[in-house]
């Protein structure tokens, strides 16, 4: 009996063990579309390593598929296309793809936007699937009410924003702005180049699933990582291990 309770434990255990959980989706929102631009790679600005630095915090670390769909200027560089080709991954700019949840969860594991309408209904789907979305603001599509109008369905279902003014101007934050942060897409940046992008907006501060960096009280950047469920095997693994004691015992008895 005691070799029997043994394997059936040494089996639970490897169920959690190797069990792989759902991958979350996450969101990168970016003020401005300049930072990835071909002139946001001028010194003393590390957009390369930025851009590369998403793509591996919504992979996990691997190389990934993702679109770039938008015809902006800030997104169908060639400094971007070889920083992310260069890291490993692969790189689609287009518009023509088809904008729905069955083509960008089968195909693309992150889809980068800036300035070109998506359907915000669509994103959402695709977050919650676990798909990831990287978006720019401060196109100038719209102001920055605009904006604001176009993308708020998708960011509000993940506690961000862009915010417009009364006079619908966007931030004024421009040049090259020294970057510190923990967060991992910061790693290695110390610089991005920005050119009078959106005000982005967290809109729960206590929200565990979101993150801001400001500048002097604007916001610039902002995350969303969806909490990874419990894998199923976990769930079960308590109450195995109960029946099994229970069988031990009445077995031992």
């Amino acid at each position: 009996m005691k070799k029997l309770f043994g394997l059936v434990l040494l089996v639970a255990l490897l169920s959690v063990m190797f069990h792989v959980p759902a991958h979350a989706g996450k969101i990168v929102v970016a003020n401005d579309e300049w930072t990835l631009s071909d002139s946001g790679f001028g010194t003393p600005n590390d957009p390369g390593k930025f851009a590369t630095n998403v793509a591996s915090w919504f992979t996990g670390g691997k190389a990934g598929n993702f679109l770039a769909y938008s015809s902006n200027f800030g997104l169908n560089g060639f400094s971007l296309a070889s920083a992310m080709t260069g890291a490993g991954n692969t790189w689609t700019v287009s518009t023509s793809v088809t904008f729905d949840l069955p083509t960008l969860k089968a195909n693309y594991d992150g889809v980068f936007l800036a300035g070109d309408a998506a359907d915000n209904n669509v994103l959402i789907q695709y977050v919650n699937a676990g798909g990831n979305v990287y978006l720019a603001g401060g196109t100038g599509w719209g102001g920055a009410d605009g904006e604001a109008a176009q993308w708020n369905t998708f960011l509000n279902a993940f506690g961000l924003g862009f915010v417009g003014t009364y006079s619908n101007d966007y931030n004024g934050v421009g040049g090259s702005i020294p970057i510190s942060s923990p967060h991992p897409i910061f790693f290695g940046v110390n610089s991005l180049y920005q050119d009078n992008g959106s005000h982005v907006v967290q809109l729960n501060p206590a929200d565990p699933h979101t993150y801001i960096l400001t500048l002097n009280g604007e916001g610039l950047y902002a995350t969303y990582a969806a909490p990874v469920p419990l894998p199923a095997a976990a769930w079960l693994f308590g109450p195995g291990l109960l029946g099994l004691a229970a069988i031990r015992r009445r077995f031992t008895k």
